[in-house]
């Protein structure tokens, strides 16, 4: 090589070395972002929204009352505080008041339940949400915590509404504290719903740890009303991805009582 052309060279070296060291960097993405959803057309959403209504009925009486809160229902989220970086937003309400959830863009439902796994999954309500039908109103006449997500965007699009009494405060005539619904289906081979009881408006606390007693994901920490709730690990860890199969200990934490319920999961 000519004494020209290895000094043409050279001044590029200190470049490459540069973008060498940046290159992991650059390519490991942060946390959040391993999170987000795989972008969907409108046109695969709008299939896979077909294939559902196929053989699932629209579930909810929409209600004619005007709504205390309103949830806007865009890609890919339900943003009920104006705050995109909320993954999961919960509306608290009271007996009596009524939610309403407004299409912004991309084909939805709006289905109550934890997902798919879940029993009770589209028994209150289980409605389009889209171009052609842009707002769904529901009316809550019973306390306590109801989770709906996205059956077309289902892992990536859920929601919280808690409903409390008028007091919000009062004790629950017969509320039992601590477990009332052992983990259900067990041995499990995503998630698990159970069910707990509040005598009276507390934090309660959720959460998942493995055999060797690390966390690993931590499906409920709120402030809750009184009375009975339900509520599910969906078998995914904190990062996103799905726990691999194994024992698992799920601890509720709640003012005055810890219990903890062994889930066997299987894939």
């Amino acid at each position: 090589m000519r004494q020209r052309d290895r000094m043409s060279i050279v001044p590029a070296l200190p470049l490459l070395i540069v973008m060498a060291t940046l290159a992991p960097w650059r390519a490991t993405p942060h946390a959040s972002q391993t999170r987000m959803p795989m972008p969907m057309s409108e046109a695969a959403m709008k299939q896979r929204a077909d294939r559902w209504w196929a053989t699932h009925p629209r579930v909810g009486k929409q209600s004619s009352a005007a709504a205390t809160v309103t949830v806007n229902v865009v890609n890919y989220q339900f943003n009920a505080d104006g705050n995109p970086l909320t993954p999961v937003d919960t509306v608290k309400i009271h007996v009596g008041d009524t939610v309403m959830w407004q299409w912004v863009q991309g084909t939805h439902t709006v289905t109550n339940g934890t997902g798919s796994l879940d029993p009770s999954s589209g028994t209150i309500f289980n409605v389009p949400m889209d171009s052609t039908d842009p707002t769904f109103s529901y009316e809550f006449g019973t306390p306590g915590l109801y989770p709906y997500y996205c059956v077309i965007h289902e892992g990536t699009m859920a929601g919280y509404v808690q409903v409390q009494t008028a007091a919000g405060v009062g004790p629950a005539p017969g509320a039992r504290l601590g477990f009332t619904r052992d983990p259900h289906p067990n041995p499990a081979r995503r998630g698990v719903s159970f069910s707990f009881g509040l005598p009276r408006a507390e934090r309660a606390r959720v959460e998942v740890f493995d055999a060797d007693g690390r966390r690993v994901a931590i499906p409920i920490d709120l402030e809750l009303g009184a009375g009975a709730h339900d509520g599910a690990w969906d078998g995914r860890r904190a990062d996103g991805g799905f726990a691999r199969a194994g024992i698992y200990y799920l601890r509720l934490t709640l003012p005055g009582c810890r219990e903890s319920r062994r889930v066997t999961l299987t894939r």
